[in-house]
């Protein structure tokens, strides 16, 4: 038998949660299952078929170091699975440069809709969607430049890269991964 990836072994094993330090574990454990809205949320059937789909999806995934593989075999599909409004590589309006995030996440089909086409600005993101997202290659070290670096307006370091899509979309949230 194969070995199971960190993230499928957890998933298919019923962890609840595989924490990376965006939440506490006391809140992740105690407080968040506690919650009423949370224990109506964790046991309704949408929900519940919507955890098979993503286990089923994470067991058949197989990692792999190409980022357009990652995004297409696995970080899309999850995604729509979680029923995201998103749009793939729009372009964003930052000084001097062009840049298009993988992703940005709308409050709805109708918000994405009425950003199809354009130059993404703050303004127009307003109210519109709630976070920019980049994905890279499964297991691709997040906080680190690749070796040769060059330029940080690149792909050298993600936590960087991430965190230049949120100050120029003006939006409070990034969604980055490595699967």
């Amino acid at each position: 038998m194969s070995e199971e990836k960190p993230i499928a072994r957890t998933l298919l094993r019923g962890a609840p949660h595989q924490n990376h330090g965006l939440f506490s574990d006391h809140y992740l454990n105690e407080t968040l299952p506690n919650r009423l809205d949370w224990q109506q949320l964790s046991t309704s059937a949408e929900v519940t078929q919507c955890l098979t789909d993503l286990r089923k999806l994470l067991a058949k995934y197989v990692p792999t170091s190409n980022e357009a593989q990652t995004e297409e075999g696995l970080i899309k599909p999850v995604l729509e699975a979680l029923g995201h409004a998103f749009e793939v590589q729009p372009s964003l309006d930052t000084p001097g440069i062009r840049t298009t995030p993988d992703y940005v996440f709308y409050v709805d089909e109708a918000a994405r809709n009425s950003n199809k086409n354009i130059k993404l600005t703050e303004a127009a993101l307003a109210g519109r969607a709630y976070a920019v997202g980049d994905a890279k290659y499964w297991d691709r070290k997040l906080d680190v430049s690749v070796k040769g670096g060059g330029d940080l307006k690149t792909n050298a370091n993600p936590s960087w890269q991430i965190d230049f899509y949120i100050r120029y979309s003006g939006l409070s949230w990034g969604i980055l991964t490595n699967g």
